[in-house]
């Protein structure tokens, strides 16, 4: 990928990078709970495929008021760094 390549890069990946979220999905799911209310009254939450986290980020945001009474596990094959209130299972689902 070249230099004109990166500069092109569309507005949700560079906002996602200015706010420190991994990937630009982030900003789906946020579009999405704001539709459908997804997480509200949530407590438990398992990400599958997780990597590289942003799902895992923007829940663990999202839910950080009640993080004592909320569980977050994200699972992937791939290592992922730690995000604080998730734990990070790296194995197989199937």
């Amino acid at each position: 990928m070249g230099r004109a390549a990166k500069d092109k890069r569309d507005i949700y990946y560079r906002k996602a990078k200015e706010v420190g979220f991994r990937a630009r999905s982030a900003f789906k799911l946020l579009q999405l709970d704001e539709q459908f209310q997804l997480l509200d009254g949530v407590h438990r939450v398992v990400d599958l495929c997780a990597a590289p986290g942003s799902w895992s980020q923007v829940i663990s945001r999202r839910l950080a008021e009640r993080r004592d009474e909320t569980r977050i596990v994200a699972v992937d094959l791939q290592e992922m760094a730690p995000i604080e209130g998730v734990m990070l299972v790296q194995g197989d689902i199937t």
